[in-house]
């Protein structure tokens, strides 16, 4: 008797707990990551010593996130997707015993329209937080000619891909594996605010990092959470979350969670305001940011009532 007590602390019903699944994927998570990008990051610093770079201090400065070539952040994204595709496939099969494709990568009738919206909104709203800061004063906004345009268009090009791979990511691994598990155990809004929660902890090594900036990626947790629910699926969250970095990275040059990734315009924080603008962090650190972020949610309010008139009521396809 106190051994099947003993076991239905870890098992129930022939499956993990899903909090002790989610632990050992974290952990899992966390080592695979260290074995698969420290090499990366080793060869790199092999590159600085040949280079001339000798000194620690030096090195150090070098490898923070903020000062990598944004070559290596691409490879050292793309490295880390794989990992999660590998490691969700494996948990789902061995341990979770559901599909991938059952985390929210189903193709139904709304998969299409729900990644253009999320490409629309993210676009609009970084518009938005551009055109009221610029209009403020907040920002000094200048145009790029010549060789600053081609390097800057250059790295935008490279930095989509580096948000596509971002938002692919963190998207399967926080509104995915993570909420589908939580939920499992907690229920759906417990699940929400605990990934949420996470979400924002987990940029918590971030440039510029403040307090301003989890509140704020927290409530995009929330924010991108909400679309996962109204829609069933990731694709929502996985095109809006890519769209606001996109957008505010490599269209208006403005700070993404603490780093630039070239941009079409030559942009500076006047530092006047920085709990509005989240100065050197990005608009993920400044009040303007929250105020906009609060604007998805009655749109996915809005999106998924619409979303439920089209499939179930009047049963015609979305496209």
């Amino acid at each position: 008797m106190e051994e099947r007590t003993l076991s239905h602390l870890f098992v129930r019903n022939g499956r993990l707990l899903s909090g002790w699944r989610i632990g050992l994927y974290l952990v899992c998570y966390l080592v695979g990551l260290l074995m698969i990008q420290t090499p990366l990051v080793g060869l790199y610093i092999g590159y600085l010593v040949s280079q001339g770079i000798a000194s620690t201090s030096d090195l150090l400065a070098e490898v923070r996130p903020d000062h990598l070539p944004i070559w290596l952040s691409l490879a050292l994204k793309l490295a880390e997707l794989i990992l999660l595709l590998a490691l969700t496939y494996l948990f789902c099969r061995l341990l979770d015993r559901r599909s991938l494709i059952g985390l929210g990568f189903r193709l139904d009738r709304g998969w299409i329209p729900d990644l253009l919206l999320g490409l629309v909104l993210g676009g609009v709203q970084m518009g938005l937080i551009f055109g009221i800061e610029s209009a403020s004063g907040w920002l000094s906004v200048g145009l790029l000619n010549g060789a600053a345009l081609a390097r800057g268009l250059g790295e935008g090009l490279i930095a989509a891909g580096l948000f596509v791979l971002v938002a692919v990511g963190e998207e399967l691994m926080f509104r995915g594996y993570l909420q589908v598990n939580l939920r499992e155990g907690l229920g759906l809004s417990p699940a929400i605010v605990l990934t949420s929660l996470i979400f924002g902890l987990f940029h918590a090594l971030n440039p510029n990092f403040r307090w301003m900036a989890l509140i704020n990626l927290v409530l995009a947790g929330l924010s991108y959470s909400y679309g996962r629910a109204v829609t069933g699926n990731l694709w929502l969250p996985i095109a809006y979350h890519f769209s606001w970095n996109f957008h505010q990275g490599a269209v208006f040059a403005l700070p993404v969670s603490g780093m630039r990734y070239g941009g079409l315009l030559a942009v500076a924080d006047q530092g006047a305001v920085p709990l509005l603008t989240g100065a050197a962090f990005g608009p993920e650190g400044g009040l303007v940011g929250t105020l906009v972020v609060l604007l998805s949610f009655p749109v996915f309010w809005l999106w998924g009532r619409w979303r439920r008139v089209a499939l179930v009521k009047n049963r015609r396809p979305l496209m």
